[in-house]
């Protein structure tokens, strides 16, 4: 399933229907916003006082079905004023965080875990400098995942994978494995040895992680959750590996 990107304009033609829009544009941008599977919703004036820009983005083709069916009866729709609007499949964007990005990830991935923890050990990971890479999956101004990797100290050059999040309605669009792979690519670019993750193995062995690769290394953590990606294709040496002190935290 694709998400959905929907662009073109709101056109009037009488000045009895721009009052009309202007009178209703606030309530249509909570409704719009509020409604499920709408991730963003932006109306903005052109430089014609009759003509609006529209850009908006739904989380996949319902989605935007129930939005049409949910707002086709507003004032704006039974006045027939115009809309040339043309619905797009889209992909999602992928990139490292910029310095806006914080506050949105942090409401991400507290949502996503419904808990603060996760969200404020990337907060710490950043802080101390422990945060290696921060990838993030967006689509216009909405944050739709996120993946963290950090410093990890080993016998070789590694870091360490999670934590990793999207949203709940954009779940099983591949948005995580598509966030995962693109880091593991940059993660070889830059000379990263092995990349070790705490999670499910049945998910992460697609990535090809696995458990029995960590076994042998020490670690608060060792068991069957912990999984190893050897990105050399070399024997890599056993021994100690500690995650950033931030993750004391999360085990407490």
């Amino acid at each position: 399933m694709s998400l959905i990107h929907l662009q073109g304009q709101l056109i009037c033609t009488t000045p009895e229907d721009r009052r009309v829009v202007l009178s209703g544009l606030a309530a249509h941008l909570r409704q719009s916003l509020g409604h499920p599977g709408c991730l963003f919703y932006e109306i903005t004036q052109t430089e014609d006082p009759f003509v609006w820009q529209l850009d908006a983005g739904f989380a996949d083709r319902h989605a935007f079905t129930a939005w049409q069916q949910a707002t086709e009866t507003s004032e704006w729709a039974s006045r027939g004023i115009r809309h040339d609007l043309t619905p797009r499949p889209a992909k999602p964007e992928i990139g490292p965080e910029t310095a806006a990005d914080p506050r949105a990830l942090h409401q991400l991935l507290e949502a996503a875990f419904a808990r603060r923890a996760e969200a404020d050990l990337v907060d710490a990971l950043r802080a101390s400098g422990d945060l290696a890479l921060s990838l993030t999956a967006r689509f216009g101004r909405a944050c739709l995942g996120h993946c963290a990797f950090s410093a990890l100290a080993a016998p070789f050059p590694a870091w360490a994978l999670g934590p990793l999040a999207t949203r709940a309605s954009l779940r099983r669009q591949g948005i995580a494995t598509t966030l995962v792979q693109a880091g593991l690519e940059i993660a070889r670019a830059r000379g990263i040895a092995a990349i070790f993750v705490l999670g499910d193995p049945a998910w992460y062995h697609r990535f090809g992680f696995s458990a029995e690769a960590a076994r042998g290394f020490i670690s608060p953590h060792a068991g069957p959750h912990l999984q190893l990606l050897n990105l050399t294709g070399t024997a890599l040496p056993k021994g100690e590996i500690r995650h950033a002190a931030a993750f004391a935290d999360l085990d407490d």
